[in-house]
């Protein structure tokens, strides 16, 4: 179905390690979103361990506008449907 992203969607931010990651969901935190630190899907980077911060669909670009003000390094982005599919999306 055409809306289900939409509707049901998860975003992703890969962050290169645990810490960094830990550092990404507290500045979100702080900016009042909801957001759990999660290890990523091998599927997302099977080139090897990483992590990344798990956010609601309608946070995105608030949330990455945080990210760069604060200065927190972040990595590629993906939409994690209900179902456990994974697409790429551009920052």
């Amino acid at each position: 179905m055409k809306g289900e992203f939409a509707l049901t969607s998860h975003y992703l931010i890969l962050c290169r390690s645990m810490t960094m990651a830990q550092r990404a969901a507290a500045a979100l935190r702080d900016g009042g979103m909801f957001c759990s630190v999660t290890k990523a899907p091998q599927s997302a980077n099977p080139a090897g361990c990483t992590y990344a911060v798990k956010l609601g669909g309608r946070n995105l670009e608030g949330a990455l506008a945080l990210l760069r003000r604060e200065g927190v390094a972040f990595g590629k982005i993906f939409e994690l449907d209900a179902r456990g599919r994974l697409r790429e999306v551009g920052a």
